[in-house]
């Protein structure tokens, strides 16, 4: 389980070649009749449903051939046609509204994806020997298309989807570099929050849904995927890279009717760009980078899209990097301790294995390391500190997966199975821990070893018409083992306590479905329940080797319903009601003298309420606005913790409810100016029971109450067909505060930070250059580092100081 990684930029790209990945490559052939190229009509009737399938059912109906080797056809749906057309005729309402055309080709059709249209140019002033005509006022800009949500599977578009959901477009030079972290893409959403030990290290939270801010064995509150696959579920977030990523989602609130335990708070999802069988494609991207106080930064990443075939495609990446650190420890005479390195990659292909079914494999890897702790001490001016040991992190994660994709009719039937490996190594300095009592000083550390295996399938069936009833339903499993080991190793000192030893296993089946009707031109409802039924045992090495999940009993329904209101094209309207749980599990605690012992803690449970209204941008006014309120009742909830000696512990703490709002507005200007503003409000309290029996109210922690984002951005279209832009981005995070235990706070938090963006774009070269941070911030996003001194020393985690980036893009 070794996993150190090397830092050399040859390694950034030794990942890639171990894993394979999925394509969806359409491709529809129907023999044509005669007749069909002569421009008759015919009768048609294709129901409402997703564009790839209603495109097959249309084929049939006309006998025409429709060819295509779009991978998006799934993931847009088409409205019906009936009646009679010529063959083109049908074949352009279907694809109305939609981001694709049809082409006309010898025998047939081919669908392809409708070309961007032209920037609108500024007219040169005419020279004055002639008159002068007043310019022709600029067409106004195409309706937009719609964005799919792949995660509600069953393809909804955002502006139908009744719920909370965030979409983050991953090319947009004016917010993110190529290859951004996970970690920096959400920091940017006021509604997400989250710890900051490092990256690969922290928990995610979202909507004030915030158990603790420690790793202990409890599930995440958040459900995160690649595509299709789940990749953590008792883990933290592995902070991905996110090179050649198209888009990453998110939906809010409870997620469990669809996908089951872990998803207390909503699930992220991200979606890779699928490989391209219609051409070679290449792209380079470098950047190099300086912080202050610190050192240099870089990032590398190389992809390849090598059709193979005629509806094949392999497309691999691979990539790497190193961060400076900017904290220092006088004491060892060290500075920048806490530089970090990363390598990864991935790769996808797929095939056909018949007219209607493809099978893709897929899958990703990525290691990581940091050499210290990346927290300061208040008497350092947050920026140093002193310490006896040095504090490194390591974590390595593999995963991969088969989705088998296909139509039985009109249906559509997806089945997929993820294997994911993950490793996490964390080491504390425990000098000032003494298990003998005798006040000798001793050097040690304490480590903590963490393997985590899950395995996970999915198969679901969908179909029915979103203009009347549409639904699915699935069957889902899940298998995931987690080996927790904690050792002290000693450099100076008396033999170190006894090690522990323990291995958990959870197994969880589940029956789930979810419909949708179309009450009335304007309204609809939709309802969903998940039946789920979960074992769980464990082994140690030290005292009675079974373990099981206390009280409640092994099986759950979770129900989420969801009305919908669409007065216009414009506005929608939506109330939803869903629910979502942890399992229970258990816990390493240690007596004063270190010796370690097992204890139980029970599964928590979230029921969610939630109204919400979105404006999208069309019309005369191009305004995009969103305004969410929801309320949270959360039970026994499940908290991460350090006991008296900072061993980290968990616990049921008691019952909470968190209520809040959410906003965001989008300003588009003609003049190439854009404002975006973003905002969450959260409160919430916790009826706490302390150990000695007392009970106590107070918010639970690392959620501030308010947050807010802001960017101004500007992009001017050039006559040499170049597009430059700028941008100024600032965010604010209130008051927070970090949990040592169920009686002692500590505050962080209350921090601004401003961020710019220049870049310059022609043909296939980008260049962006970045300064982050330029009001060189401090702030203090986490008040820990060492559980152990964590009592005693005044703790702080600043941002990064002022950094500049330079970042150059081929692509061919």
């Amino acid at each position: 389980m070794g996993f150190k990684a090397k830092r050399s930029a040859s390694g950034a790209l030794v990942s890639a070649a171990l894993f394979a990945a999925p394509v969806v490559a359409i491709s529809m052939v129907t023999p044509a009749p005669a007749f069909a190229q002569s421009g008759a009509r015919v009768s048609v009737d294709v129901p409402a449903g997703r564009l790839s399938s209603r495109i097959r059912i249309l084929s049939r109906q006309t006998g025409v051939t429709i060819a295509s080797r779009e991978s998006g056809l799934r993931r847009v749906r088409a409205r019906s046609v009936r009646g009679t057309f010529t063959a083109r005729a049908a074949l352009n309402r279907l694809l109305a509204g939609t981001p694709y055309r049809a082409v006309a080709i010898t025998g047939g059709f081919r669908i392809e994806r409708r070309p961007q249209p032209a920037p609108t140019r500024v007219a040169r002033a005419q020279s004055p020997a002639r008159p002068a005509t007043r310019a022709a006022p600029p067409p106004p800009p195409p309706p937009p298309q719609p964005i799919i949500v792949e995660g509600t599977k069953r393809s909804l578009a955002a502006s139908d989807y009744p719920g909370g959901v965030k979409l983050i477009a991953l090319d947009d030079p004016a917010r993110f570099a190529a290859g951004e972290r996970l970690d920096t893409v959400l920091a940017s959403i006021p509604a997400v929050n989250g710890t900051a030990l490092g990256s690969g290290r922290n928990k995610i939270f979202l909507r004030g849904i915030a158990d603790s801010s420690f790793n202990g064995p409890t599930q995440a509150t958040i459900g995160l995927y690649v595509d299709e696959q789940r990749i953590i579920y008792s883990a933290p977030n592995p902070d991905l890279r996110l090179h050649d990523v198209e888009t990453v989602e998110i939906l809010e609130g409870p997620q469990g009717t669809l996908y089951g335990a872990g998803t207390l708070a909503g699930l992220m999802r991200i979606q890779p760009r699928a490989p391209d069988p219609s051409g070679v494609a290449a792209q380079v991207s470098s950047s190099v980078g300086v912080t202050q106080g610190g050192g240099p930064n870089w990032e590398g990443s190389a992809m390849a899209n090598l059709p193979i075939g005629e509806d094949t495609a392999l497309r691999i990446v691979g990539y790497g990097g190193e961060d400076s650190g900017y904290i220092d420890d006088p004491s060892r005479s060290l500075t920048q301790i806490n530089s970090a390195s990363h390598y990864g990659g991935r790769a996808s292909i797929g095939f056909d294995i018949g007219p209607d079914w493809s099978v893709a494999l897929n899958g990703f890897g990525q290691h990581s390391e940091m050499d210290d702790g990346q927290y300061g001490l208040e008497r350092f001016d947050a920026l140093a500190r002193t310490d006896a040991l040095a504090q490194p992190f390591r974590s390595r994660i593999y995963g991969g997966a088969v989705t088998v994709r296909g139509f039985l009719a009109d249906l559509e039937l997806v089945s997929v199975t993820g294997l994911v490996d993950n490793a996490i190594a964390s080491a504390f300095n425990a000098s000032s821990f003494d298990p003998q009592g005798d006040g000798q000083p001793r050097r040690q550390t304490f480590n903590e070893a963490r393997e985590i295996r899950l395995i996970s399938h999915e198969t679901r069936l969908s179909g029915g018409d979103p203009d009347g009833f549409d639904w699915l339903v699935g069957i889902g499993a899940l298998r995931n083992r987690e080996r927790t080991r904690q050792t002290f190793e000693v450099v100076v000192g008396p033999t170190p306590p006894t090690f522990a030893d323990q291995t958990y296993r959870l197994d969880e089946i589940a029956l789930f479905a979810e419909a949708s009707q179309q009450l009335s031109p304007n309204w609809s409802a939709t309802a969903g329940a998940r039946l789920l039924y979960t074992s769980a045992s464990g082994e140690r090495s030290f005292g009675m080797n079974t373990v099981v999940e206390p009280r409640e009993g092994p099986a759950r329904l979770l129900p989420a319903f969801a009305l919908r209101w669409e007065p216009d094209t414009d506005w929608m309207a939506y109330l939803r009601y869903q629910q979502g749980f942890r399992t229970g599990g258990v816990t390493i605690e240690r007596a004063q003298d270190g010796d370690p012992s097992t204890a139980q803690f029970d599964p928590d449970r979230v029921r969610s309420y939630e109204a919400g209204i979105r404006r999208s941008i069309s019309g005369n006014i191009p305004l995009d606005v969103s305004l969410t309120a929801h309320h949270s009742d959360w039970r026994d909830i499940q908290a991460d913790q350090l006991d008296i000696n900072g061993f980290p512990i968990t616990r049921n703490i008691g019952d909470g409810s968190i209520t809040g709002v959410e906003g965001a507005i989008r300003f588009p200007f003609r003049s190439g100016w854009q404002i975006d503003l973003a905002a969450a409000w959260n409160d919430s309290e916790t009826d706490r029971t302390n150990p000695d029996g007392t009970d106590v109210k107070a918010p639970l922690p690392n959620v501030p109450e308010f947050s807010a984002s802001g960017q101004v951005r500007r992009v001017w279209e050039r006559s040499d067909d170049s597009t430059a832009g700028l941008s100024l981005s600032g965010r604010y995070v209130g008051r927070s505060f970090f949990d040592l235990d169920q009686t002692v706070r500590v505050k962080q938090g209350n921090f601004a930070s401003l961020d710019a963006a220049a870049w310059w774009q022609k043909d296939d070269i980008t260049l962006r250059l970045a300064a982050t941070n330029i009001t060189n911030t401090r702030g203090n996003r986490f008040a820990f580092g060492n559980p152990f001194t964590a009592r005693t020393e005044r703790q702080i985690t600043p941002l990064r100081p002022f950094t500049v980036e330079l970042q150059i893009t081929f692509r061919k």
